[in-house]
């Protein structure tokens, strides 16, 4: 259902992305100002956005097993991502930074296959939350045929954006004590993947009226569509970027 409503750039939930504002404190605006006391607490946010993504192209890119996959990912954040200069000569002109982090992966891949009896040379850096069972993979992708590695990527950056922006949009609700607005939100929007869903279903079930349901809903997507950019804004680096990847995510690209 998300993707459904908000494919759509001129949506009620989208709205016009080419309006979405880059917020002043972005993961790449910290690391491009120079900033030494900052740096390794933005990048430890990019990691954490694309560490996932990048497991999975791993795994379908190289028929690798959970603990291989795992040890390249591990691998190319240390020894890549995580290197002085990685970060810093990304430019718009590369194309998104999901793009240029997609081309240095390749291009790690490619290095390791060549030389795959190579020492680890990760310097004991490591991702302490990387935690990946077995049916992972599975979970984005039934048929390990079904798509190309890049976009087996692109569907886990998806599935990480939405789950934080969910989480974000849950706990901000829980804070002003608005709970129910979440649970609208979840019943009507998130869940309805499974099938189609009711006002008056969401109604019944949360004893409300079907007034209170769509009002609840509008704030709630109102609030969605706030912490989706705020997600989007730690790997963007101008409105154009955002507006980029905000149709990557919803506009089907």
């Amino acid at each position: 259902m998300i993707g459904g409503t908000m494919g759509d750039p001129n949506t009620e939930i989208g709205g016009d992305g080419r309006q979405l504002p880059v917020t002043s404190h972005t993961a790449l605006a910290s690391i491009k100002a120079g900033s030494p006391g900052r740096r390794d607490a933005e990048l430890e946010r990019l990691v954490q956005l694309y560490w996932k993504p990048v497991y999975h192209l791993v795994r379908r890119a190289r028929s690798a097993s959970n603990e291989d996959a795992k040890d390249l990912t591990q691998d190319f954040f240390a020894e890549v991502v995580l290197k002085d200069g990685f970060a810093e000569r990304y430019a718009r002109e590369r194309g998104s930074f999901r793009a240029y982090l997609k081309g240095a992966l390749h291009n790690f891949l490619s290095k390791s296959a060549r030389d795959s009896a190579r020492e680890k040379r990760g310097g004991g850096v490591r991702i302490s939350s990387l935690r990946i069972g077995r049916g992972d993979l599975d979970e984005i992708l039934p048929d390990e045929q079904a798509l190309r590695p890049e976009e087996v990527f692109d569907r886990s950056w998806r599935r990480i954006v939405l789950a934080r922006a969910s989480e974000a949009l849950r706990e901000r609700l829980a804070s002003q004590g608005k709970s129910t607005y979440f649970e609208v939100f979840r019943r009507y929007d998130l869940a309805a993947e499974e099938g189609p869903v009711s006002y008056e279903t969401v109604a019944r079930e949360l004893r409300l009226s079907t007034d209170d349901v769509k009002n609840y809903l509008t704030r709630a997507r109102e609030e969605f569509r706030q912490a989706v950019r705020a997600v989007l804004c730690e790997s963007v680096s101008s409105p154009e970027d955002l507006s980029a990847e905000w149709e990557a995510l919803f506009g089907g690209a």
